[in-house]
């Protein structure tokens, strides 16, 4: 079997932990190596580095020139949300309301591939934030980490579009965060959320995200 290096640039800590711990080992089975990279977003004048949370196009756009000029990557990706794009990244004025999500996520992959231009490239933006896989989790385990209350709730969300949950955001009230905030009021991001994911199993988020769905299979292609 044939090993490929494959980098992923990601917003945060919870991302990180997301291709760490539950993407890698997915991926792993197959001859995949992935490494998270937290884009960086403010250096000091003494050197420091801070991480996460970037919202402007340029600290993205430079780290990922950083690791596609690592030739030792087959490819390199990034994980951004489209609840909180860039507002001067490629494509960010694609949307109006009312709006069809998918087609401008997918509007915003094909400019950010067009920007960087390169072959080894793989742009993916997460409808509609990390929220979304969690609630998808916990739809499929039918529990938030042994609450079935709590599922049942986020299932009542899930079906105010439909079951789609890739769909599940209209404003920032009602974004996936605030909405699993509501129906799980003790949440944490970084250790619930990662947990919920491992508790249902990659596979069940992937067959209710066909976006994230996508975007894996294209990883696994190169």
């Amino acid at each position: 079997m044939e090993f490929r290096q494959i980098a992923v640039l990601v917003e945060g800590q919870t991302e990180a932990a997301f291709v760490h711990e539950i993407l890698a080992p997915y991926l792993q089975p197959h001859g995949v190596y992935v490494t998270p990279v937290i884009v960086k977003t403010s250096r000091l004048a003494d050197g420091t580095t801070f991480k996460g949370g970037g919202m402007v196009w340029k600290h993205y756009e430079s780290d990922l020139r950083k690791l596609l000029a690592a030739s030792h990557y087959r490819c390199v990706s990034i994980l951004v949300d489209f609840y909180a794009y860039p507002k001067n990244g490629p494509g960010a004025d694609c949307c109006t309301r009312p709006h069809d999500p998918r087609r401008c996520a997918e509007t915003r992959i094909r400019a950010m591939g067009e920007a960087i231009d390169d072959p080894r490239f793989v742009p993916y933006v997460v409808l509609h934030e990390f929220e979304t896989w969690v609630i998808a989790a916990a739809v499929a385990a039918r529990s938030a980490l042994g609450d079935a209350g709590v599922a049942g709730k986020l299932q009542a969300e899930v079906d105010t579009v439909g079951g789609d949950v890739e769909l599940l955001n209209d404003s920032r009230q009602t974004a996936p965060s605030k909405r699993v905030l509501r129906c799980w009021p003790d949440y944490g991001k970084v250790t619930d959320g990662v947990e919920m994911i491992r508790d249902a199993g990659l596979q069940a988020v992937l067959d209710r995200c066909p976006g994230l769905n996508s975007w894996v299979d294209r990883i696994l292609v190169r």
